[in-house]
């Protein structure tokens, strides 16, 4: 029981280090961002990142910096890899659109039924996680209700208190479907971002195929499959081509 002890004091103190080393640092690269010395913030932030421990917040403060000197493929990708994990990141989402402002590529979007594009930008609306928590708590409600249910005399609040639990175990189970759809389109939908400056977009996965068209940095695609050391990509519009893998930045 003693040397349990020992090991659980042993480990409680390694996590207590690691999250006061990453809040140490990331006070350090804050405080460079803040001074204007964006060059040694995004070495800070990634050393952060590096370590495996992502968030929002970072990624927005290193697409930032990113942008600050001048870097917009970069800035793109930080932002997207911020609304990843938070889509309703508001200050992610204005930055992303004033960067996208900068790239030379202006593709229109194919449009998609009212329907289908309504309900997944309702379940993108939230990330995982927050449907996630959304469901237990729901849950927790639906349970309460169900206990006074069994508990409680009266028979109108019986009534009131079956028919409340079964409404918010429903909306449970609804945003419990959302998590699992969002989580789906993540897991399914891989994105990227052009980081060439200019490259062309080959019919088949290798330079002696025909050119079909030209793009450039900043680029948003969608990878649909690899092939050796060559990607195939999808653009808004629809257009399909091949690009070398080490043009791109997945997001």
């Amino acid at each position: 029981m003693k040397h349990l002890l020992l090991i659980l004091l042993f480990i409680s103190s390694g996590v207590t280090l690691k999250a006061e080393k990453i809040e140490s640092d990331l006070l350090i690269a804050n405080d460079l961002y803040a001074n204007g010395k964006y060059e040694e913030a995004i070495v800070k932030y990634q050393e952060i990142l590096d370590a495996n421990n992502v968030s929002t917040d970072i990624y927005y403060n290193l697409g930032n910096c990113y942008y600050k000197t001048k870097n917009v493929p970069n800035a793109i990708l930080n932002y997207e890899k911020a609304l990843k994990l938070k889509p309703d990141n508001e200050d992610a989402l204005f930055n992303l659109s004033i960067a996208n402002k900068l790239t030379v590529d202006k593709i229109d979007r194919l449009p998609e039924l009212f329907i289908g594009n309504t309900w997944r930008n309702l379940i993108t609306s939230k990330t995982v996680d927050n449907w996630a928590f959304y469901s237990v708590g729901l849950i927790f409600l639906a349970l309460l209700f169900f206990v006074a249910y069994l508990l409680m005399q009266q028979a109108i609040i019986k009534k009131y208190s079956f028919y409340a639990g079964v409404f918010f175990l429903g909306l449970s189970l609804s945003t419990f479907l959302m998590a699992s759809q969002h989580n789906s389109i993540v897991k399914k939908s891989s994105e990227a971002i052009i980081s060439a400056p200019t490259i062309s977009i080959q019919s088949e996965p290798n330079e002696s195929s025909e050119a079909l068209f030209t793009l450039h940095e900043g680029t948003k695609v969608t990878l649909l499959e690899t092939s050796n050391d060559w990607s195939k990509i999808k653009l808004p519009n629809g257009n399909l081509g091949w690009i070398k893998s080490k043009d791109l930045e997945k997001i």
